[in-house]
């Protein structure tokens, strides 16, 4: 990848993420082109090219999905509340945006199965959709254990990965990459804070559209160039579930967090996405057994 082409990732890197920090505000064109720094007249062209998805298109898509998401984590919270979080004028606006994306209304929409079809790759073909009642009444759940802690402002290093479970070995490839140039730069795997960031969630985006990042918590005043992307991570608090295991438990510990815990604490999804928190990372442990922390960032109701 040339080094303008990776310009133009990075800027529509900042683009996306400006865009899922600001979901209830006035996002325009002409707000984001200069987010973008690139002219309101060409962005369009350039973000659709970058994405594969029209700017609006996104932006609609993030807001239905989010609202979503605020939804099932919290049986409490209205239809109306959940709309107007995301961007929405009214619940009647969210209501048809939310049929024509997931093909019934929020209030039919029972807050527990999958919106979208899930198809993730090979590499989940395994993995159970555990039911709320296994999840519950499961002997082996007894070991999930949910910490509520603060994880610090940090400034992040990270390559993006798009369709991300189409073809597993893109995911370590980009892992490979990003750690490579991290210890390239005089950084030390033994005290290398790594994390993989789920920007969305697998039961409300289209695979092809799932969002991955790998990324490394750096200093301040290190140089990134074309190649890499960086963002500011602030001081939040999460909720997680230190696993030990292979893809199957990491699934399962990912639902029991989503669909039973989240909806009966007393907190809600911030809105940042979750994440991976590695305790080893993969180039240690290898790519068949995982330790990390499954966690969620989240906030009072």
């Amino acid at each position: 990848m040339s080094d303008q082409t990776n310009i133009y990732v990075q800027r529509i890197n900042l683009v996306i993420d400006y865009i899922t920090s600001h979901l209830a505000e006035n996002l325009s064109i002409e707000t984001l082109a200069q987010v973008a720094g690139f002219s309101p007249f060409h962005f369009h062209r350039i973000f659709k090219s970058i994405t594969d998805e029209p700017v609006s298109q996104f932006v609609a898509r993030l807001r239905v999905e989010q609202a979503a998401k605020l939804l099932r984590a919290n049986p409490a919270l209205s239809v109306l509340d959940a709309a107007l979080m995301c961007g929405y004028d009214s619940a009647s606006g969210f209501s048809r945006a939310f049929r024509r994306h997931f093909g019934c209304s929020p209030r039919q929409w029972n807050r527990v199965d999958s919106l979208q079809q899930r198809k993730i790759g090979k590499v989940l073909d395994q993995t159970i959709d555990y039911t709320l009642t296994a999840l519950r009444e499961s002997p082996a759940q007894e070991t999930f254990s949910v910490d509520v802690h603060w994880l610090s402002e940090q400034r992040l290093a990270y390559i993006r990965v798009t369709d991300a479970y189409s073809d597993y070995q893109r995911i370590i490839d980009v892992h490979d990459r990003l750690v490579n140039w991290y210890l390239g730069q005089g950084g030390d795997l033994a005290t290398m804070n790594l994390y993989g960031l789920s920007e969305d969630d697998l039961d409300l985006t289209p695979a092809d559209k799932f969002r991955f990042d790998w990324c490394v918590a750096i200093p301040d005043d290190w140089e990134t160039g074309t190649a890499i992307s960086t963002r500011h991570w602030p001081a939040t608090l999460v909720v997680s579930i230190h696993t030990q295991g292979d893809l199957a438990l990491m699934e399962r510990a990912w639902q029991y967090l989503w669909r039973c815990w989240l909806p009966r604490s007393p907190y809600q999804p911030a809105n940042l996405p979750a994440l991976e928190i590695y305790c080893q990372p993969p180039s240690i442990t290898g790519w068949d057994v995982y330790d990390l922390r499954c966690a969620i960032p989240v906030e009072p109701l």
